[in-house]
């Protein structure tokens, strides 16, 4: 019993340490990496990059080089989207020098961003729960759901985590996945995924975006 409550109260004392990791930390993580975007050092944004992003980038990327089309609808909507983005905006050598080597610090270096948006970007106070921090971010432009950047500690660096970040998005996209189905082109297939890339680029896709490149 001693041996029990010895334990539980070295349980209890470690807990606020982890509820007082201090804000500043991560909010210098976060103007570092704003700051590596900004001057297109790839090798220190992907330092401040978390693992399970960089597992999901390499991921998607495979995705885009080799998945056919009905293995890709039947993907989550976010899912989709990603992979189709890749197709519309990057030529399939890009693709495959991207994969090839590390896509985060590949994206930086090639500025696949708008910069005078990455400029504009400010995260209010970090609120931090053990290993996980996140802030509201603002002048994000064009998102139609709040959106709060996420950072996880990572070998004592606390890094960027794309995926916690992207989780509304995904929340959103899951809730309206049947209503946003029902929207079909001619064939009889879901044209929602074709119609959302067309509005975020401006442009619209080839109608053989679906299909690996060659």
């Amino acid at each position: 019993m001693r041996l029990l409550l010895l334990v539980a109260a070295l349980a209890i004392g470690l807990l606020p340490a982890a509820a007082l990791a201090d804000p500043a930390e991560v909010e210098r993580s976060f103007a570092a990496y704003k700051q590596a975007l900004i001057a297109g050092d790839g090798a220190k944004a992907s330092a401040l990059t978390a693992s399970d992003t960089h597992d999901f980038l390499d991921q998607t990327l495979n995705r885009a080089l080799t998945m056919e089309e009905a293995k890709l609808r039947a993907l989550p909507l976010l899912d989709q989207i990603s992979v189709l983005m890749l197709r519309h905006n990057m030529k399939p050598e890009q693709l495959r020098e991207m994969r090839d080597g590390d896509p985060v610090a590949y994206a930086v270096e090639q500025r696949a961003f708008d910069m005078n948006e990455v400029q504009k970007l400010e995260a209010a106070e970090f609120t931090v729960t053990g290993s996980q921090a996140q802030a509201p971010l603002s002048n994000l432009k064009g998102s139609p759901v709040p959106v709060n950047v996420h950072f996880k500690e990572e070998a004592g660096t606390w890094r960027f985590d794309l995926l916690s970040s992207i989780a509304p998005f995904r929340s959103v996209f899951d809730a309206q996945a049947g209503m946003l189905n029902a929207l079909q082109t001619q064939d009889g297939k879901s044209g929602v995924v074709p119609l959302i890339i067309h509005l975020i680029s401006g442009r619209a896709p080839d109608p053989n975006i679906w299909n690996p490149p060659e």
